[in-house]
């Protein structure tokens, strides 16, 4: 079938993260670094900071005070985006997917990740829609805020296709009427969508072109 659109997670898909390597990054600039990792475990992924309701530079100065994180606001982003990395081949599929499909990529992020994903992917998707939980303020997995994709995308659920590495969004997109599948690799992926129908076109033909 043709979808009217594919939607893609970002973390997990294209964008590998390390979440308790962040926690230990943060952790280890604290005055106890042991006593402090669990209490970052719990201050660092807030749905605040993915909604764009409470500024990130609050939690370095919350760090700051409470944990003793010794480092300034420069080396807090640095440590903030330690965690991310990219997979290139990822990012040369969903690019190659954009040639003949609606893309869009709908992630929980904070605009100082973001950033960080421009670089990290050489800013080759910036031509893609996107719907970032720090601008429409809205996080998965709740309802409101795939009705709201839906919604500024100009896009009927029950047409497109949602992936995402998490189970819980998978299943709250299904709930908001998307049909959506749960990512696990990059072969995976291209067999799902063959058999949905999606058609794209290959390295070799994009070199002819």
């Amino acid at each position: 079938m043709a979808f009217e659109a594919l939607i893609f997670d970002a973390g997990g898909v294209f964008i590998p993260h390390d979440n308790p390597a962040l926690s230990r990054r943060l952790a280890e600039r604290c005055a106890e670094p042991d006593a402090a990792l669990a209490e970052i475990d719990r201050l660092w992924w807030q749905e605040c900071y993915a909604t764009g309701e409470t500024p990130v530079r609050r939690l370095h100065e919350q760090l700051t005070r409470e944990l003793g994180y010794r480092a300034p606001w420069d080396t807090f982003l640095e440590d903030w985006s330690s965690h991310l990395d990219v997979d290139l081949g990822m990012v040369d599929l969903i690019e190659r997917l954009a040639r003949a499909n609606r893309v869009l990529v709908f992630s929980n992020t904070t605009a100082e990740h973001w950033a960080r994903v421009e670089v990290l992917t050489g800013r080759r998707l910036v031509h893609l829609e996107t719907y970032l939980s720090h601008e429409i303020g809205a996080v998965k997995p709740h309802l409101p805020a795939f009705r709201l994709v839906a919604e500024r995308a100009g896009i009927e659920p029950g047409r497109c296709l949602f992936i995402d590495d998490r189970a819980d969004n998978v299943e709250g997109a299904r709930q908001a009427g998307f049909q959506a599948e749960v990512f696990t690799d990059q072969a995976g992926l291209e067999a799902l969508l063959r058999r949905a129908g999606v058609t794209w076109p290959q390295a070799a033909e994009l070199e002819e072109s």
